[in-house]
């Protein structure tokens, strides 16, 4: 905000200069002594009256010879420059007067040019908008500090902005980056009432938000005590349809299915968030020790070990079978992979398998995963292969026989994908 006030103070400072040097520049042509109206017509007319005596004079000398025509003529002239220059001098000393009301002018017009200037920019201008981002920033800076003395941040900071956006919402009551400022800074001060309000009003301006939904989700469920009520399930699931990865949905959603004791549908939305989140995030093990704490009620339950993995956070179920005309040994190679849809060729999970093993059901899940940051947790939608390889090369050629399907939803998987092995690739099928 300083910085702003610096460098209009400069650009008005610039303007008033350059009005100001002129005049300062001719400043000498008001050293003269200044008459009014009345002095100058009766100085007019004494030079005119003097002019007259004088001319008298030369007709008297010119009627008596005492000075011919031609010296008539000549001192004539002079008589009549001197009037006319008398004159010009007296009218001078007007324009010199008009000269100093003018610069009283221009210096009262620079005045209201800038109390007019500042007038308009509070009234019109970004001022609030200006004032806000710095305290933005200020509070950004302080916070940080906070973080690094392991103090906890003074509420004073948040509070003062949601003073400035509730105030800036009156005159822009549209403004959706406002009313999201508000409902994450009531957030922050634990307000989940107003938070609510606030999110709601950006819902009604971004009603396809996938994050505003899961936020607002998350803010009711604060508001009614930690409690998973319906408007809450609704909007999670809408959010989770809209983005499979938001990590607030998936909170939520494993929150109501450990209610409800679908402990492994639990797991399940909690590992995917840890998937994205990282196990080594803040987040990342509070949600593993949910999932463990929904592995041990499953248990309790008399469910068993080999059923949680079976239905691990990110699995895709394929059952891949031989076609009749392919052709093929026992011995060759089979890869089943997925990998992401119109993305990377990269596999995300693969298997490998013998052609003698066909028919078979296999399963693709994170521990097949080539990397971790490639892996069936990092995809939205994916194509899943199975390849016969004569050669054993783990890349495509020709000749090789395939099945492939796709695109497949990672948020609505199926409970299993038949794969029939029956189509051979061809060089122009082959990708670069």
């Amino acid at each position: 905000m300083i910085n702003l006030w610096l460098a209009l103070a400069g650009l008005l400072l610039l303007a008033f200069i350059c009005v100001a040097w002129p005049l300062w520049r001719y400043r000498k042509t008001g050293n003269h002594s200044t008459l009014d109206q009345d002095e100058i017509h009766q100085r007019l007319a004494e030079n005119v009256r003097i002019f007259r005596e004088h001319l008298s004079e030369l007709e008297t000398n010119l009627a008596s010879a005492a000075i011919d025509a031609q010296q008539f003529a000549q001192l004539k002239l002079e008589l009549e420059r001197n009037l006319l220059a008398d004159e010009a001098s007296l009218r001078s000393k007007i324009k010199v007067s008009s000269q100093k009301s003018g610069k009283k002018v221009v210096v009262a017009f620079c005045l209201l040019v800038f109390a007019g200037g500042i007038f308009f920019y509070y009234k019109r201008g970004n001022v609030s908008d200006v004032y806000i981002q710095t305290l933005q920033a200020e509070k950004l800076q302080q916070d940080y500090q906070d973080m690094l003395q392991n103090r906890d941040s003074n509420p004073a900071r948040a509070q003062a902005l949601v003073a400035q956006y509730e105030a800036r919402l009156k005159d822009l009551p549209d403004n959706l980056q406002y009313w999201f400022l508000l409902a994450r800074t009531q957030m922050e001060l634990g307000n989940f009432a107003e938070s609510t309000k606030a999110y709601q009003q950006v819902l009604i301006r971004d009603p396809e938000s996938a994050m505003i939904m899961a936020e607002l989700a998350q803010a009711l469920f604060l508001r009614d005590g930690n409690q998973i009520t319906p408007p809450v399930v609704d909007l999670a699931k809408k959010s989770l349809s809209l983005d499979p990865k938001n990590t607030t949905a998936l909170g939520l959603l494993g929150i109501d299915a450990f209610g409800r004791k679908d402990y492994r549908q639990a797991m399940n939305y909690w590992q995917k968030s840890v998937d994205m989140l990282g196990a080594n995030s803040q987040g990342g093990r509070a949600l593993l020790a949910g999932v463990e704490k929904a592995k041990q009620a499953f248990l309790n339950e008399g469910g068993k070990l080999e059923d949680i993995a079976a239905r691990s956070a990110y699995a895709v179920k394929l059952q891949v079978s031989l076609g009749e005309n392919v052709k093929s040994t026992p011995d060759q190679t089979v890869f089943i992979y997925a990998r992401a849809w119109q993305g990377s060729p990269m596999p995300l999970a693969i298997a490998r398998i013998k052609v003698s093993d066909l028919p078979a059901t296999v399963q693709l899940d994170e521990t097949m995963a080539m990397s971790p940051a490639a892996s069936l947790a990092t995809a939205t939608d994916i194509e899943v292969l199975a390849r016969i390889s004569p050669s054993g090369s783990a890349k495509a050629e020709a000749g090789d026989w395939q099945a492939r399907q796709g695109p497949i939803s990672m948020n609505a998987i199926p409970e299993r994908i038949d794969l029939k092995i029956n189509e051979q690739i061809a060089t122009g099928d082959l990708e670069p």
